[in-house]
């Protein structure tokens, strides 16, 4: 008797231990295209997931860990959700997470740790909404979040800590900061860049609790987070609408600024990232010989 699935299988879910497994899946489910359980991918000689290529939906929680010659997720091209969490960790040899350029949702957590070789986030490029809580935390190598631009909306923590080699939160400006319930970054040695909107905007309005501390200079706490989120908004103003001069300065400093828009008040910082000086302008004058 030949047995073939239509569409749902596995409600129990499977836990794919070796390669033998995985090349055999469609021969021992053929058919079966929505995997209705959850599934793990735990196995120490899994090299490639391509006898997974026609698996479009996992309808519970995706689980790939502890696997230590797996480089890609390639062969899982064809998923396009996953209902529950997704968690890729311990993962040595892992170096990105192409192959997953057609999920664009995860219904619950995303969680990415301690992937030693992890370069960077490319195949999350689709992805627009977490369903839940998103935390990296503990790769070493990963350089930078680029990959995550179309990310969009949260339903939970955003957390980012002991990625040693991150410089930059580029690639989550795109997060609506309403979305995240906390955010915490913490111990990612050199980063440096994080006034990035999303950031930027969860600081002006903070929903939850915000932690940020040793990081690298300019990001190490949340006031020097404070002063790169005040110097890109002057950033990205027009020179033509807002200048000052002399520069440097010693006493007085002019403010010249669009007509018809008044300033209310004017805040330094140093170079520390520490607040020196708040002042109400007189006729857009400040006096910064203190």
């Amino acid at each position: 008797h030949t047995v073939v699935y239509s569409q749902g299988c596995l409600p129990d879910g499977i836990v794919f231990t070796s390669q033998n497994m995985v090349d055999n899946f469609q021969s021992d489910y053929p058919g079966c295209t929505t995997i209705e359980g959850n599934v793990g991918i735990s196995g120490i000689n899994i090299v490639n997931l391509n006898g997974l290529v026609n698996v479009t939906t996992i309808s519970g929680d995706l689980d790939i860990t502890g696997n230590l010659a797996l480089k890609n997720l390639t062969g899982l091209n064809n998923l396009s959700t996953i209902g529950g969490s997704l968690h890729i960790t311990f993962d040595s040899l892992l170096v990105s997470l192409t192959g997953l350029e057609n999920v664009n949702s995860i219904g619950s957590n995303l969680i990415i740790h301690s992937n030693s070789s992890l370069v960077s986030l490319e195949g999350l490029n689709n992805l627009t909404v977490i369903h839940g809580l998103f935390e990296i935390r503990n790769n070493p190598v990963l350089v930078n979040l680029t990959y995550l631009n179309n990310l969009n909306q949260l339903a939970g923590n955003l957390s980012i800590f002991g990625n040693q080699a991150l410089t930059s939160l580029s690639g989550l400006d795109n997060i609506n900061a309403t979305s995240i319930s906390n955010l915490f970054i913490y111990y990612n040695y050199s980063l440096c860049n994080c006034n990035v909107k999303s950031i930027c905007d969860y600081l002006e309005h903070p929903v939850g609790e915000l932690i940020l501390t040793s990081n690298s200079t300019g990001c190490y706490n949340i006031q020097q987070l404070e002063a790169a989120c005040v110097g890109a908004i002057g950033e990205n103003t027009p020179a033509m609408e807002l200048s000052l001069f002399p520069n440097p300065a010693t006493s007085f400093i002019t403010i010249h600024i669009k007509e018809g828009i008044a300033i209310e008040e004017t805040i330094f910082f140093n170079h520390l990232g520490q607040k020196v000086l708040v002042a109400v302008p007189v006729n857009n004058t400040v006096d910064v010989s203190g």
